[in-house]
Order: C-alpha cells, then structure tokens, then sequence
C-alpha cells in the first residue's frame, strides 16, 4: 500500500462559497442522525443532457451525475462530532468542485444513542449507522436521505481516529460478505476510495498505547 501526505488547507475557505448545512436524519438503521452536507453547485446541463431530455435518448444507465467530482463523506473520531469537518474541510472541498457530507456518530453531537441510557454504543452499531448512511446518499436507495447527490454517486470515505476504525470494520463487512450479497451491496455504494487519518488500528488502542508507553520508558 502506498501512503501519501500532504497539506491541503493553505487558507480559510471563503466565506462567500458553499456554506455546511446541518440536518438531523432518520438512517436507514434506525438511528436518527446529525447530517452535515456542503455542496458546490451542481454540474449544469449541457447540450448533449438537453436534447437527450427533449427526444427520450438518455437511457437510465447513460445518465451523467449530477457532480462531475466523487462524494467526500467524512466520519470523525473519538471526542468529536460531525462538526470537526464543517468549520474548514468541507467548505475548502466544496469550493473545488466536491460534494462534502459527514454524520455524527450515535452518542455525539447531534446523534443521540438508539438505546436509551446508553453509556457505550458497540462498534457493530456504528458500522451499521455507517452503512445505511453510505447508502442513503444515493438518490434511488429506499432510504435515501434527500441530499440529491445524483443515483450511485461516487464516494470516498475519510475517517479519523476512531472514524477509521468504524470504516475498516464497515470494509471487513463490504468485502467479507457471501459474493451475491457483496455484489447487491456494491451496486448500492458506490465506493471509490478511502483515507484514513491517524485511524485507530484493528487491535484497537490498548496495544498501541502499551507499546508507545514502553517506547517512552526504553528512550
């Protein structure tokens, strides 16, 4: 695997550009979730999409998106809630042409937990609310959440912390599962790519504190 870094934000994105909207949304998970999109303005039609319209040439699957750039949905970390993502990195994309969504997470901001008096929300649950969000964001999903971002649009997923860890479980289950039903899910999700940020590892982070405290105690 190859990784790269880079440092994108080299100014405040202008004020005058797409501004983050935040919602609360119903998942088709059953959580009601806090929703933050920020969208650029959408590809305009062109002469081809135009007379396609008027003659009935434009065949369901010849369809053009309705942005010519992939969805950005971010999923933040520990401590945090969709909001991380709003004040600079969705503005900043958006302004290049990128649709930005991000959902926080059940126990975070304005995500309350499904279960009430909840102290904790397993991994399992947040891959699910995962899901069901990565499938609403396509406009012919059953549950699609409104944001109209096109039918099978392109999506790369960005997590940080613990947001990169519910994404690897979400992968394990995108890829792990029996070949029929992996192939129905990817025709729904539309995955084209994924970051992760300082991503907390499988193994969770006992084992990895454990070695930076023992790192600390040698040097």
């Amino acid at each position: 695997a190859e990784i790269r870094a880079s440092v994108v934000l080299s100014s405040p994105a202008d004020s005058s550009g797409p501004l983050p909207v935040p919602q609360q949304l119903p998942l088709g998970s059953g959580t009601k979730a806090e929703v933050i999109s920020c969208l650029p303005p959408s590809r305009s039609i062109d002469s081809e999409d135009f007379f396609s319209l008027i003659f009935g040439a434009l065949t369901e699957n010849k369809k053009k998106p309705k942005y010519d750039k992939p969805v950005l949905a971010f999923l933040h970390g520990s401590f945090h809630a969709s909001w991380c993502w709003s004040e600079k990195y969705m503005p900043y994309f958006a302004s290049l042409g990128y649709p930005c969504v991000a959902f926080s997470l059940q126990g975070t901001g304005g995500t309350p937990a499904v279960e009430e008096g909840a102290k904790k929300v397993k991994i399992a649950s947040h891959v699910a609310d995962l899901d069901a969000f990565l499938g609403g964001l396509s406009d012919n999903d059953d549950n699609n959440l409104g944001l109209e971002l096109g039918e099978n649009p392109q999506i790369v997923l960005l997590g940080h912390s613990f947001g990169g860890l519910t994404i690897m479980k979400w992968l394990e289950q995108y890829y792990g599962e029996e070949e029929e039903s992996n192939n129905n899910k990817q025709q729904n999700i539309n995955l084209a790519g994924v970051a992760l940020l300082c991503s907390v590892p499988p193994s969770g982070n006992g084992p990895m504190t454990l070695r930076f405290l023992l790192c600390s105690v040698r040097d």
